[in-house]
């Protein structure tokens, strides 16, 4: 097996992670599971940065997953919403020896793989980031807007014991340090970006809807923050039931983004300031719901009510959500009722993770 790094998915965030080891010369290839690539003669894709990092490169295209069985490293950048679509075609064509990043994990979506894999005899090492490697957008013209390049942010292993392995291996080929999480279920727990979406789209769903131009953190008002803020505390509590201590929201973005601030609204301000953010989003159907309303805000409302912890203003968004969207976000998560049915105990959840 080469050193080859293999990116699943060519959104902003698969593509700002690809552009960033190829800058470093390292040999990537980047399958794209929803849409076909323009690519040169040769088969490679030009990709293009600007913002916290710019760069021109091209990487090899692939046609499918399989192409991707002699790379060392494998990192998962799609959306929640592919999961039912692609992990099972990544756990069909995973060989032995290979390491599979889960990057800004969602609804335990490494613990479904690992398991998938066990049930073909594969021993794979399989990890999960609590976040993104970056941020970004990809726009009109094809280039990818870089947000920021994160800092360190938590990581861990299926199982937990293999988080140290997973570790370094995602350091070496990174060039950078992770942070040890003690199981996937802090993980999931530790992914903050359902949280922060809730209210960034709550406090503006006419602009969203009606397609006007906005600025994402400058428009994330006090009002805002605090439904976000009340969503936030929450998590940690559940978080807290199952003994575990996860960063808060306004510590994540002091973190990510370099900037100081006491509160959400003054860090939001200071990001805007520092011309860290980008734009909000001029869709409806938008990741910033369709995915972290049923794999982020329902998994967590899940795990609340498996640990007996009151989440009022979480299952207001949800709610919320549901009602702006008329359909029912709650079942909109196919990976849920397959890992951990409603008579989960908080034990069995904590036992299953480790």
């Amino acid at each position: 097996m080469t050193n080859r790094i293999g990116i699943i998915g060519a959104g902003a965030m698969g593509l700002g992670a690809a552009a960033l080891l190829a800058q470093q010369d390292r040999e990537v290839r980047v399958w794209s599971p929803r849409r076909r690539l323009p690519v040169d003669d040769r088969g490679r894709f030009a990709i293009r940065t600007h913002g916290a990092f710019a760069a021109t490169v091209a990487v090899d295209s692939v046609a499918a997953p399989e192409d991707l069985a002699d790379c060392t490293t494998l990192l998962i950048a799609v959306p929640a919403t592919a999961y039912a679509d692609v992990l099972p075609r990544v756990a069909a064509s995973t060989g032995r020896g290979q390491h599979i990043i889960v990057g800004g994990a969602l609804s335990f979506a490494p613990l479904g793989l690992h398991e998938a894999l066990t049930r073909r005899g594969i021993d794979a090492l399989v990890s999960g980031w609590g976040t993104t490697l970056t941020t970004g957008r990809i726009e009109p013209d094809g280039r990818v807007e870089i947000g920021t390049l994160r800092g360190a942010f938590p990581m861990a292993a299926v199982p937990a014991s293999r988080t140290g392995e997973a570790l370094a291996g995602a350091g070496a080929v990174f060039g950078r340090a992770f942070e040890p999480a003690t199981s996937i279920l802090e993980i999931t727990l530790s992914n903050i970006n359902p949280v922060a979406h809730a209210g960034q789209v709550l406090a503006n769903l006419s602009r969203i809807e009606r397609r006007e131009p906005w600025q994402l953190f400058a428009c994330f008002t006090p009002a805002a923050t605090r439904i976000v803020e009340s969503i936030d505390r929450e998590r940690r509590a559940i978080a807290a039931a199952f003994g575990l201590t996860v960063r808060s929201l306004a510590e994540h973005y002091r973190r990510s983004y370099h900037v100081d601030g006491e509160d959400v609204a003054t860090i939001a301000a200071a990001i805007h300031a520092a011309g860290r953010g980008v734009a909000g989003p001029v869709r409806l159907d938008h990741r910033y719901v369709l995915e972290d309303v049923p794999f982020g805000l329902v998994a967590y409302e899940m795990l609340a009510t498996i640990a007996g912890v009151a989440t009022p203003a979480l299952t207001a968004a949800i709610t919320l959500m549901n009602a702006a969207y008329a359909r029912d976000f709650r079942r909109d998560n196919p990976l849920l009722p397959q890992l951990f049915p409603p008579t989960t105990l908080p034990s069995a959840v904590k036992a299953r993770c480790q």
